[in-house]
């Protein structure tokens, strides 16, 4: 591949890397968010039942009914909650495999562009060995 075009190649390489870098880090904070909502959503539930356990003995039939809903309302946001951590846990791996393609993306773009300056110089070195080798033969058949 042409130096030149991976010169223009590098940079765009890069910058979706970045972008790619950036976006893992809001996901990251997003799941870290969303786990500390389940987090805190778990000791709500486990005070809950201990509070409720403690007045267990002085409980008419209406405030068991209370209690009983109260609980399920509470597991049921645990489990709605548990679902939008997965989903973020989800979506935190795949921007993660992205990041990382992205980073390869770019090290072969790195890569390509070091072998074609590389290349460029070999043939430069070649081109200047070839030009004295030459200014050699035309010097030394001027002195004959």
């Amino acid at each position: 591949m042409n130096r030149l075009i991976l010169e223009r190649i590098m940079p765009i390489a890069e910058h979706e890397k970045e972008d790619a870098a950036l976006e893992v880090r809001g996901l990251k904070s997003k799941l870290e968010s969303e786990m500390e909502k389940l987090y805190d959503l778990l000791l709500m539930y486990e005070a809950l039942i201990k509070h409720q356990d403690e007045q267990s003995g002085r409980i008419d039939l209406l405030m068991s009914q209370y209690r009983e809903k109260t609980r399920e309302q509470v597991k049921r946001q645990i489990e709605t909650q548990q679902l939008v951590v997965q989903q973020a846990r989800n979506r935190y791996h795949v921007s993660q495999e992205r990041l990382l393609g992205k980073v390869v993306e770019e090290k072969k773009y790195v890569t390509l562009h070091e072998k074609a300056s590389l290349h460029e110089m070999t043939v430069a070195k070649l081109t200047e060995q070839q030009m004295m080798d030459e200014l050699a033969v035309i010097h030394h058949g001027k002195g004959k």
